[in-house]
């Protein structure tokens, strides 16, 4: 999955809101993070927070527009619109990003 980072302040507040960011399919890295809103959202969109060692603490599909999700422990949030025939990390699970370089953000 291609997965774009956004690490600025505006970025960050943006989000899935700014449509020139993220392709159907793609994901947005939003880091530091803690929590998200799906205000002003078109479509559901799935959710996963991350901690410190890539370790996905809560992965929720489908969220709908008007939530509020945050979790203590993350660091990053991975977002994407909600795509039900894609796959999409679980709770649980460890990521492991890479940027084109190949030098990883999380190990």
């Amino acid at each position: 999955m291609r997965i774009v980072l956004a690490t600025s302040l505006w970025a960050r507040l943006a989000g899935l809101l700014d449509t020139r960011v993220c392709a159907a399919g793609e994901a947005l890295l939003l880091a530091p993070c803690k929590s998200i809103h799906s205000f002003g959202m078109r479509s559901n969109i799935d959710v996963a927070f991350i901690d410190k060692n890539a370790l996905i603490l809560v992965s929720e599909r489908d969220v709908p527009a008007g939530c509020l999700r945050s979790h203590s422990r993350a660091v990053a949030v991975l977002e994407r619109r909600s795509c039900p025939h894609l796959l999409w990390p679980k709770t649980g699970e460890r990521l492991q990003i890479q940027t084109l370089t190949g030098q990883q953000i999380f190990t």
